[in-house]
């Protein structure tokens, strides 16, 4: 791994040396819960815009989230096979992921179902790195990644696209949007299907556990729409509704099929009661459903649902100085034909945060309290600090606190489950350099986390446990810039994470490259743009014990488009153009050289 370290450490000085001028610095509202520019936020964080998305031509979520530094995501095969994401080397359920402020994800998993959320609906993603317990509650230990639908206010009137690829695929989609004024409302539909390829290569003892040499395909049919507008000229509402159907394919002993149903329904209403006091009033669930078939027989269904309180109030202490106050209630419930000993769960938290100036200094804290239905208390903080060197220039260091409750399936699955259990928590240290001038930005932060109470496979229960500790070291570079008439975006993660006492003392963290770098390159033309991603990652293990290795990979993506005329345009892809050979999960195949085409209309 050393050695790979230090040849993207290379390719990060070449490019570091031609920075010269790039764009507008964005606005983020996850890492604090209120409006910030990226430089004004002292956490780390990465914000994917709908123009970056275009032009990154995704099929996949997991393809904007693998741009991100820090992030490492883990699929099990292609398009709607599972996909776990690892920030900061952290578990899968570590992170907290919400869309449009409301919490998604599985209760019986504890994971996002990243696999069945159309790109094509999402307007922008927020990725904060780092500990956000004391802003959100449970789950966000390694971050928080949020995700927003499309906004009326900048969705195209009327838009159609369609395209096809390889192994039989094809998407179809349209949008509409209505209003100038007071009032505005959009809404998009999809269509997406694939015959897929065969997923797993087999084995008995391990991967899929079974041999079945057919396709996997996927089929799905997404729909998103939101209203936005102002009730008066202090009160601004907004209701978001987003949802995903279909059907996926896979190789397993017990199941081969999943119909799943996703759906998340939010509102929001944003009153400024004075010049120094805001409030925001959110209400929201999510729904993720599935039934599992083998070979066209229902074997059981999973149906979890989180249901979202939120109240926030932002007080303007001076010009410079926010002081923050919330209250979050979340509630989590399952329904299966698996006899789970607890079905549901709450959870009540109160926060308090303060942004501002102190001296020389920009300071952020947070302190959160949380009562668990199951667990009890837990009190979660943060601070950060940050220094500006001089106008380009900003030093910041940040101290956080996490928990995770332990999921469902962890606790009360039949034959599996431990009711024992014990949350996990974490403490994390870190330290930051940002330097950017009118249009470039280039950031690095080093991170330590330790991690107690960690959730892994006991052989000595034959159930989960709280078997150990996680020590998670790590680095993150990235860079946004322009050389010569070329927009370069770059992300590099150097990356330690072992498990600290029990069984397996020192052994690596599945799933989690010590090496990670992510390298863009995209130019604009006079009828058109063309640009190419390399994705470079480390070799890693696929089991705790360290026996199965998961070998080290290079994919190189090309892209493109052509604009006809001022509405019409085509685009295409090559994904994977080399063919390369690789593995995210033992056994499990990884696309192949794939080819998209298609053709937008908008007006």
């Amino acid at each position: 791994m050393a050695r790979n370290a230090r040849l993207f450490l290379s390719v990060f000085v070449l490019i570091f040396s031609g920075l010269s001028h790039g764009e507008t610095e964005p606005v983020v509202v996850t890492a604090t819960r209120t409006a910030q520019t990226v430089d004004a936020s002292l956490a780390a964080v990465s914000v994917i815009d709908r123009k970056e998305i275009e032009v990154l031509q995704p099929v996949t979520v997991s393809d904007i989230l693998r741009t991100v530094p820090g992030l490492t995501v883990s699929n099990t095969g292609g398009l709607g096979q599972p996909s776990a994401v690892f920030l900061r080397g952290s578990e899968s359920d570590h992170v907290l992921v919400l869309i449009d402020g409301i919490k998604v994800g599985s209760t019986t998993l504890g994971t996002t179902s990243f696999q069945f959320i159309d790109p094509d609906q999402i307007e922008r993603i927020e990725v904060v790195r780092g500990p956000r317990s004391s802003l959100y509650g449970p789950d966000a230990i390694g971050g928080v990644i949020q995700i927003f639908t499309r906004n009326p206010d900048t969705a195209p009137r009327s838009s159609a696209f369609a395209t096809v690829g390889t192994d039989d695929y094809s998407k179809f989609g349209a949008r509409l949007s209505a209003g100038e004024h007071a009032t505005k409302f959009s809404i998009g539909a999809n269509y997406e299907k694939s015959t897929g390829y065969d997923v797993c290569a087999g084995s008995i003892t391990a991967g899929c556990f079974t041999f079945e040499d057919d396709r996997d395909g996927y089929e799905s049919f997404s729909v998103q729409a939101k209203l936005a507008g102002s009730m008066n000229e202090k009160t601004d509402f907004s209701v978001s509704y987003l949802s995903s159907t279909g059907e996926t394919e896979y190789d397993g002993s017990f199941s081969n099929e999943t119909d799943f149903s996703v759906g998340i329904l939010g509102a929001e209403v944003s009153v400024n009661a004075s010049d120094r006091l805001g409030m925001k009033f959110s209400v929201g669930q999510s729904q993720d459903d599935s039934d599992t078939l083998k070979n066209g027989t229902k074997t059981d269904h999973f149906d979890t649902t989180r249901t979202s309180l939120s109240w926030l109030n932002e007080f303007a202490l001076s010009s410079q100085n926010i002081a923050m106050v919330g209250i979050d209630f979340a509630g989590d419930e399952v329904d299966s034909g698996t006899a789970y000993t607890e079905t549901s769960r709450d959870n009540l938290g109160v926060f308090g945060q303060f942004i501002g100036s102190v001296g020389m200094l920009d300071v952020q804290s947070a302190l959160r309290y949380d009562d668990n239905q199951q667990f009890g208390d837990s009190v979660t903080g943060d601070a950060s600090i940050g220094y500006d060197l001089n106008m380009a220039s900003r030093l910041t260091a940040q101290y956080g606190t996490a928990f995770k409750a332990p999921t469902f399936n962890e606790l009360y699955y039949p034959g599996f489950g431990n009711a024992n259990l014990d949350p996990e928590e974490s403490a994390t240290v870190e330290a930051g350099f940002r330097w950017q001038d009118a249009n470039s930005r280039f950031s690095a932060n080093i991170f330590s986390s330790e991690v107690d109470n960690l959730i892994a496979y006991d052989a000595a229960l034959g159930a989960p446990g709280n078997v150990n500790k996680a020590a998670i070291q790590g680095v993150e570079f990235q860079i946004d810039t322009m050389v010569e008439n070329w927009k370069v975006g770059s992300a590099l993660t150097l990356l330690s994470a072992e498990q600290d006492g029990g069984t397996y003392d020192g052994k690596e963290l599945p799933r989690r490259p010590g090496e990670f770098l992510e390298l863009r390159l995209d130019r604009t033309f006079a009828k058109g743009s063309g640009g190419a991603s390399l994705f470079s990652s480390g070799s890693t293990y696929d089991d705790l014990a360290n026996t199965r290795v998961i070998d080290s990979y290079i994919t190189v993506d090309l892209r493109g488009a052509y604009h006809l005329n001022a509405n019409w345009h085509l685009v295409g892809k090559v994904s994977n153009l080399t063919d390369e050979d690789y593995e995210h999960a033992s056994y499990y195949r990884q696309p192949g050289r794939e080819f998209f085409i298609g053709v937008k209309w908008r007006h």
